[in-house]
């Protein structure tokens, strides 16, 4: 009599310290306060997530979400007067550092290195093995390069926020060749960071042709999937007397149509003084979530 075939165990066997992280930055010209929170409150979130895993494998990248060098502005406008740190007399940014830039800096879901303008870094970063995004195992000062390519500075276009997250994950841009080759993995659990304080009015499409670009991006698991959106409050919400954001018209953001999509999700206010609270809860969902995850 024969013995009947192992198909295997269809037990989670957990995404096993394997994390994806993409930061969705937006670099509008109101979003100095929260680019500022996001810094300091990346490394007690990251902390946090490595604690809970003893083989913490995580790529990091902020991707450019608007398809622009934030540079292009500055050598253009020169324009010390409105832009200080964006102009021919600016300490911070060098006219003519368009030089440095490369075709990836300029494609829409790249991964960022070469942040320019005010508030941004104005130099390019310098990862491990010459990619766009952060390879934990591979840098030892994690917080500081981080702290490099989440510098976006305030100086973006309009941001197309939906459509800039789901470009990061195409395969043309991941495969070998590609401007963020190697950075989607299929046993790797996806982490979506999202920070913007005005209404995504540039994807065009609805949030939910979007959700799908992504979920397909992980093989149609929703349990692949993390997502921590930082935006706007509910119109019926008080807005904070000193939170410069852009409450458009008194309708729902399509960004939060977006990110309640994903089953695991957390989604924390943009005005909000810290975002450790949001970061708590997205940590605790990559806990939950990675234990549960079945790799494709």
């Amino acid at each position: 009599m024969g013995t009947a075939p192992d198909f295997g165990s269809h037990q989670p066997v957990g995404c096993k310290g394997k994390i994806d992280f993409i930061f969705a930055i937006s670099r509008l010209f109101t979003m100095e306060q929260e680019e500022a929170a996001l810094l300091a409150s990346f490394d007690g979130f990251m902390s946090t997530i490595q604690e809970e895993f003893a083989d913490f494998d995580a790529h990091i990248m902020v991707a450019n979400v608007d398809g622009a060098w934030s540079g292009t502005g500055c050598e253009e406008l020169r324009c010390p007067k409105y832009y200080p740190n964006c102009g021919p007399d600016a300490e911070e940014y060098m006219c003519g550092s368009q030089g440095l830039t490369t075709l990836c800096d300029t494609q829409m879901g790249a991964g960022i290195l070469f942040n320019a303008g005010p508030h941004a870094t104005n130099y390019p970063c310098e990862l491990a093995g010459g990619r766009r995004y952060i390879v934990t195992k591979e840098e030892p000062d994690l917080n500081e390069q981080f702290k490099c390519i989440a510098s976006v500075g305030l100086f973006g276009p309009d941001t197309p926020m939906m459509r800039g997250i789901a470009t990061t994950l195409t395969h043309v841009l991941n495969e070998k060749g590609g401007c963020n080759e190697g950075f989607l993995r299929p046993d790797a659990l996806l982490v979506i960071v999202m920070v913007m304080d005005s209404a995504d009015e540039k994807s065009i499409k609805t949030p939910a042709y979007w959700f799908e670009k992504v979920l397909a991006a992980k093989g149609g698991d929703l349990d692949a999937m993390v997502m921590a959106a930082i935006i706007n409050p509910l119109p019926e919400d008080p807005p904070k007397a000193d939170c410069a954001y852009d409450d458009g018209a008194p309708k729902i953001n399509p960004l939060r149509t977006f990110a309640e999509l994903f089953p695991h999700r957390a989604i924390g206010d943009v005005c909000a003084d810290t975002f450790v609270p949001t970061f708590a809860e997205a940590a605790a969902l990559v806990k939950e979530t990675c234990s549960a995850f079945i790799p494709q």
